[in-house]
């Protein structure tokens, strides 16, 4: 079987994100939405309409949407959006709490790892444990890992909670988000996707990069698509199931 992914394209709302939304419309393929900051004095309803003709798969939220969490799902109602993607609040508890009136609403939230609660692996069991699995939800962004031993330990022992990984690259620690592909990014996105699909992980891929390399999309997720394809059908590297293997057996001594 392998991996069963989703390629999605990420929108940032601000300056030409219209043209980026093009980009998604034309290549046929599901995109979310960074909502920014919003006037949440006004209906939520008034804000869907001025957002247009936009059916994300999901709104990634700003930080302050956790103080007027209801609204953000009544605007993803007005949108027919399902999924809402936020940093976590402070607190187990406050975790506890959004989840909960998620769940009434019938919507999924997915946290950014890395912050708050769940800030680290033994977090996220801990927050799973004292709520429940589906509170752990997790989006997770490879950018801002220390480097690739830290991705692949990262997504091995949270692939069960892990419900969609950003593909992006940089050159530093500062500069604009690269295509994952780009020739100067340091991290090594063919060996990500084929530890993927060794480890059967299912869930999306959100391509994440900086609009000025829009036009780069279309090839990008052609390369996305191979690196898959041919881990299917020729498997993947030595190298690959190594370093796999390594991060099972370090994890096994936890």
């Amino acid at each position: 079987m392998g991996v069963i992914v989703q390629f999605q394209l990420y929108l940032k709302r601000r300056g030409k994100w219209r043209q980026v939304l093009d980009v998604a419309a034309s290549l046929g393929i599901p995109y979310v939405v960074e909502v920014g900051p919003l006037d949440t004095s006004r209906s939520p309803i008034t804000t869907a309409l001025e957002l247009g003709d936009v059916s994300p798969e999901a709104l990634v939220l700003p930080r302050d949407a956790v103080d007027k969490f209801e609204w953000y799902i009544m605007l993803a109602d007005a949108l027919d959006v399902k999924r809402l993607v936020v940093a976590p609040p402070p607190t187990v508890e406050g975790v506890a709490e959004l989840y909960d009136v998620a769940v009434e609403y019938g919507v999924e939230v997915n946290w950014i790892y890395g912050e708050g609660p769940l800030a680290r692996i033994r977090d996220v069991d801990a927050v799973a444990k004292a709520i429940r699995p589906t509170a752990a939800r997790l989006v997770y962004d490879p950018v801002k890992a220390k480097g690739l031993k830290e991705i692949y330990t990262t997504i091995i022992a949270l692939s069960g909670y892990i419900r969609e990984i950003y593909l992006s690259n940089r050159r530093g620690e500062r500069g604009p988000r690269l295509p994952p592909f780009d020739p100067v990014g340091i991290i090594n996105y063919a060996e990500v996707l084929q530890m993927l699909h060794l480890i059967q992980w299912e869930g999306r891929a959100t391509v994440r990069t900086a609009p000025q390399f829009a036009g780069e999309l279309d090839l990008q997720l052609k390369i996305a698509n191979e690196v898959i394809n041919t881990a299917k059908s020729a498997g993947v590297s030595r190298k690959v199931q190594k370093r796999v293997a390594q991060i099972y057996d370090e994890l096994m001594g936890w």
